[in-house]
């Protein structure tokens, strides 16, 4: 990453970027600042962008051969290509001809470090792996934030807060930004401004897993299940809490159809507005019926559990299958 800041501060470019890894706000952010270092906004005559794993690699070889209008560079974007699990022999030879006015940036879900596109971009280019950051650097990157927000925050509240939200990027700036803004006239932020208006970890994707049940999409839902399982969460206790957030909706959905607005719905459970507003847009894929059956099974599933009569990791399992069908 420091080769790309020293590459755009310099004004000097590869002719090649792989950009990748499991820090995918490092990779947008990235990718997005090599951008605007090499193409000016809205420039669609010098860039061009390629998507999925049907790029026509003849089309990308011929916009890689133009010469750029009035414009130093030519910037082709290639995005989750697949390029980089089965190389194509093509583009790989390609790379060695690359015109002197043209940078290709490539990102990427998935990266085999034996393939023979990612050895060549790191010989001729830079490729940059957004691996997670550690908890040092991710207080020193969220201290900049708050103090120039001007606020203040303690060593264990800030170990509190990351605790809280997890070691995700995207997720830790979506949770900045409402307490920053929640914290409006304080100076210093406290544990209990992060109880108030931060979304943990595990709840936030539980949340999601939720959505994506409601949009049918039991891929995405399972897929966010397995990564709870993969950081050790109990599979009990993302059970609690599916059947928690299912009560939630429960009680909005019902006073959505008496015609009360998230606002006065907020005022009258005792929960944070945007909370309310977020949980309305979810109960709009799930009819009242449903919501109440699968907070009932939930239960069920979970007394099953306790009983020996069912495995935990199975019971969520069955959730997420029977609701995302």
């Amino acid at each position: 990453m420091k080769q790309i800041v020293s590459d755009i501060k310099e004004g000097k470019f590869k002719s090649a970027y792989l950009i990748f890894g499991e820090e995918k706000y490092l990779v947008r952010n990235i990718k997005e600042r090599l951008i605007k270092a090499t193409c000016k906004d809205g420039d669609t005559m010098n860039f061009t962008k390629y998507a999925g794993k049907d790029i026509d690699v003849s089309d990308v070889i011929g916009n890689c051969d133009t010469l750029p209008f009035f414009s130093d560079y030519r910037v082709i974007l290639i995005e989750d290509s697949g390029f980089f699990k089965s190389a194509n022999e093509t583009i790989v030879s390609y790379m060695d001809n690359i015109p002197e006015t043209t940078i290709i940036i490539f990102t990427e879900s998935e990266v085999d470090k034996r393939n023979k596109l990612y050895k060549k971009i790191n010989k001729i280019g830079y490729v940059c792996d957004c691996e997670r950051m550690s908890t040092a650097n991710l207080s020193n990157w969220i201290l900049k934030r708050i103090a120039g927000d001007g606020k203040k925050i303690t060593g264990d509240t800030m170990s509190y807060f990351i605790n809280t939200v997890g070691n995700d990027m995207e997720n830790i700036s979506s949770e900045l930004d409402k307490l920053l803004a929640y914290c409006l006239n304080k100076e210093v932020i406290e544990k209990k401004d992060i109880d108030s208006i931060c979304i943990s970890e595990i709840t936030g994707k539980v949340f999601e897993m939720i959505d994506a049940m409601g949009n049918k999409n039991q891929k995405r839902a399972l897929e966010l299940y397995y990564d709870l399982i993969a950081v050790r969460e109990a599979p009990m206790k993302i059970l609690y809490l599916l059947a928690r957030q299912f009560n939630i909706m429960l009680q909005i959905k019902e006073q959505l159809e008496k015609g009360l607005s998230p606002k006065s719905i907020a005022s009258k459970i005792g929960m944070q507005p945007f909370i309310v507003s977020k949980t309305a847009k979810q109960c709009d894929n799930f009819k009242f019926g449903t919501i109440r059956m699968a907070m009932e099974n939930c239960l069920k599933l979970e007394e099953a559990v306790k009983t020996g009569n069912m495995d935990d990791k199975m019971a969520v399992e069955l959730i997420i299958i029977r609701y995302s069908k």
